[in-house]
C-alpha cells in the first residue's frame, strides 16, 4: 500500500504545529490512522516516530533562529523550552554541539517544505563524509588575536576572515615564517573564546609550531595560542581552483550540520577547532587545485555529560 499521501498529510501537520505540544495520537489521526498503525508506518518512511520528528523540528526551527543572531535565552522560550540550560542540553543532544558554535559557524539555511523522500535521506544516513578520526599531537599557534563582534546572520570562515578585518596576512607569515624556521609549514586559523550570548569571539591566524625549540623565539606583541590534543575528525575539503568563502562556508555546514548530527561523536568545546593550511592551500600539489583541512574536537555522544 502507498502510504505517500498519509506522510505528506502527517508531514504539512507537525509543520504548521511544530510549536505545540503534539501527541502521536494527534499526528496519526490527521493522516486517518491510529497512532500504533502511523507510528510504524511513519518511521518506515521517515527514519523516527512522529513524535520524535515533531521534537526534532522544533530544535531545527531554534538552530535557524539562533543562526539568525536571536538571543539564546529568546529563542527557548519562543520554542518552548521552560529554562535556557534545558533548551541548551536538548539542542546539544540533537547536533552534537552547542547553540554557541552554530551561530559562529553556520550559514542561513534555505527554508522548504519537508518531504519524505529527502528527509529518510536525512534522517536513515544517505548523507556520508568520511573524515580522517585520530588523536591529534598538542601544538602551539603564534600570531596576533583579535577580538570581533558576533555577526547575525552570517558565518564565520576563519580561513579567510584575515581579508575581512584588512590583516596584513603576507607579510605577517613572512616575519612568523622568518622567526620560527624549525617547525614544519603550516598555519592555523581559529576562532575560539566565543560569548554565548554576544556571540564575540576571537580570531587568530598565525604559524603553526611544533618543534618546541621554536617558541623561544617568540618575540614581544607575538602570541601563543595552545592547541591541546585529543581526539579530532579532520575534513578535507573538496579540491577546488579557488578557496571561495561558498566553498567554505558550504563545507563547514556539511560538518556541522549534515555529518556531526548523524554520527556517533559530538563537540568537545573543551578544545578548540580550527582549519589546517599546508602547502596544499598553496596549489603545489593535485595539478594546481587547492585544499585545506577543519578539525574538529570530538568525543562520544554523552561523554562530557555531569
Amino acid at each position: 500500500m502507498d502510504y505517500g499521501k498519509s506522510i505528506d498529510v502527517a508531514l504539512r501537520f507537525i509543520e504548521e504545529r511544530v510549536g505545540e505540544d503534539l501527541t502521536a495520537s494527534g499526528i496519526a489521526a490527521s493522516a486517518g490512522y491510529s497512532a500504533y498503525h502511523f507510528d510504524r508506518i511513519f518511521k518506515d518512511a521517515i527514519g523516527l516516530t512522529p513524535i520524535a520528528y515533531a521534537a526534532r523540528r522544533r530544535l531545527e526551527r531554534a538552530l535557524d533562529d539562533v543562526i539568525a543572531g536571536k538571543r539564546l535565552i529568546d529563542v527557548a522560550m519562543d520554542r518552548g523550552f521552560q529554562t535556557h540550560a534545558g533548551f541548551t542540553k536538548a539542542f546539544r543532544k540533537c547536533f552534537g554541539f552547542p547553540p554557541s558554535l552554530a551561530r559562529l559557524r553556520a550559514r542561513p539555511r534555505t527554508a522548504g517544505a519537508p518531504d519524505a523522500a529527502s528527509l529518510r535521506e536525512y534522517y536513515m544516513g544517505g548523507f556520508h563524509m568520511h573524515p580522517h578520526i585520530f588523536e591529534l599531537t598538542p601544538f602551539s599557534v603564534v600570531g596576533f588575536p583579535s577580538r570581533h563582534a558576533g555577526r547575525a546572520g552570517k558565518a564565520v570562515n576563519a580561513s579567510t576572515f584575515w581579508a575581512e578585518i584588512g590583516l596584513d596576512y603576507g607579510t605577517i607569515l613572512t616575519e612568523l615564517y622568518d622567526t620560527f624556521p624549525l617547525s614544519k609549514h603550516f598555519e592555523v586559523c581559529m576562532c575560539y573564546d566565543v560569548d554565548e550570548e554576544s556571540g564575540e569571539f576571537t580570531y587568530v591566524c598565525g604559524r603553526g609550531i611544533d618543534v618546541p625549540e621554536d617558541l623561544a623565539a617568540i618575540r614581544p606583541g607575538m602570541t601563543r595560542v595552545d592547541v591541546a590534543g585529543g581526539l579530532y575528525a579532520a575534513f578535507p575539503t573538496p579540491l577546488v581552483d579557488e578557496l571561495t568563502d561558498r566553498v567554505l562556508e558550504d563545507h563547514w555546514n556539511d560538518v556541522f550540520l549534515r555529518w556531526l548530527p548523524q554520527s556517533e561523536f559530538e563537540y568537545d568545546d573543551n578544545r578548540r577547532d580550527f582549519s589546517y593550511h599546508d602547502r596544499r592551500d598553496h596549489g603545489e600539489y593535485f595539478g594546481g587545485k587547492l585544499q585545506i583541512d577543519f578539525y574538529i574536537p570530538i568525543r562520544k555522544r554523552g561523554a562530557g555529560m555531569a
